[in-house]
């Protein structure tokens, strides 16, 4: 199982799990087809990544030394943050946080 963010889901990828709005509505099922357009929809839905079947690559968006890469940062963040992104204010609170932390990890 690997995480992905859905704005980079790819074709043929499936879902590892349920992905849950915030609400606990079941938007896609265990085992479904998830396809970009879907990965679209759940973005715009709030839902800042999905569990995707396969296995890790562990090269990929890691950075040396067991950091957190940028997009999972990110990620994590969106998530602490959703549902007060609406808020013009909020999002400036948002950019300063994940910028903070990304610079706190050594990334760009």
């Amino acid at each position: 199982m690997r995480k992905v963010s859905t704005d980079k889901i790819t074709p043929g990828d499936v879902a590892a799990d349920d992905v849950v709005s915030p609400s606990g509505n079941v938007l896609l099922n265990r085992g479904a087809p998830v396809t970009p357009a879907m990965g679209r929809r759940l973005r715009n839905w709030g839902i800042a990544y999905v569990y995707i079947e396969g296995e890790d690559n562990p090269d990929k968006g890691v950075t040396p030394g067991g950091a957190k890469s940028e997009v999972e940062i990110k990620s994590e963040l969106y998530d602490m943050f959703l549902g007060t992104l609406d808020s013009a204010n909020m999002r400036k609170i948002f950019d300063a946080v994940c910028n903070y932390k990304i610079k706190q990890q050594g990334g760009a």
